[in-house]
């Protein structure tokens, strides 16, 4: 899920997207999905991005779409972040 801020920036018509009722602290709030490419070492992966006005980041990855299909490893130490494709998206 990323800010609607960031489908604009891509050139999404936001409201065109499939529109969805997510619940989170704040109570229900419509989100709109879009399938967009996310590219990463390996090549691209087709993704559906829930897209929404009032999240109060820039966005959050999630285990269906994205954590499925990685490994990720954070080191502190280092400030560095792995990710390492483990199936086929």
């Amino acid at each position: 899920m990323f800010h609607s801020d960031l489908a604009t920036f891509l050139g999404l018509d936001l409201k065109s997207g499939q529109q969805e009722l997510t619940q989170g602290i704040g109570g229900p709030e419509t989100t709109y999905v879009h399938e967009v490419a996310l590219y990463l070492p390996g090549g691209p992966v087709k993704i559906r991005v829930a897209f929404k006005e009032r999240l109060p980041l820039a966005g959050l990855l999630g285990m269906s779409g994205f954590f499925e299909f990685f490994k990720v490893t954070f080191d502190s130490d280092l400030k560095i972040c792995e990710i390492e494709r483990t199936h086929n998206a």
